[in-house]
């Protein structure tokens, strides 16, 4: 198998996985999906800083709305979920002031490192979170 079809495969896989079902509550999967999908496009020839932008802003809406969740239903784990939040936020935010435009290795890395934490993320503490809202009946 030559460079390219390995490339292929694995993008194959790397879409397959981010459209796998992250949770039961529909508005935290699709939102999920939509930061994963933002990731893809993170390392696409010809992405800029405008899609780093795009995924802070978003990342913003989606983590307020969790946080929201949180406040509202005085989730026992807050703290340490939002500590988390605000850890990628800082990521983010490092990202988008660093200056020059990315190339594409570097594009690459990014999508890469912010797709395992989300990923990470996601199938972790939000998973908490998830079965909580849902025992709530808040979803």
């Amino acid at each position: 198998m030559d460079l390219l079809q390995i490339k292929d495969s694995r993008e194959k896989w790397v879409q397959t996985d981010a459209m796998r079902k992250t949770s039961d509550v529909l508005w935290q999967d699709a939102q999920h999906q939509v930061l994963f999908e933002i990731l893809e496009q993170i390392k696409q020839p010809g992405s800029d800083r405008k899609v780093l932008a795009r995924l802070r802003n978003y990342t913003e809406n989606h983590f307020t709305l969790e946080e929201h969740y949180m406040e509202v239903l005085d989730y026992p784990y807050r703290e340490a979920h939002a500590a988390a939040h605000d850890q990628f936020r800082k990521e983010i935010v490092e990202l988008l002031e660093s200056g020059d435009e990315p190339d594409a290795v570097f594009r690459e890395i990014i999508s890469t490192y912010l797709t395992e934490w989300l990923k990470r993320h996601v199938f972790g503490i939000d998973k908490q979170l998830e079965q909580f809202i849902l025992k709530s009946g808040a979803s």
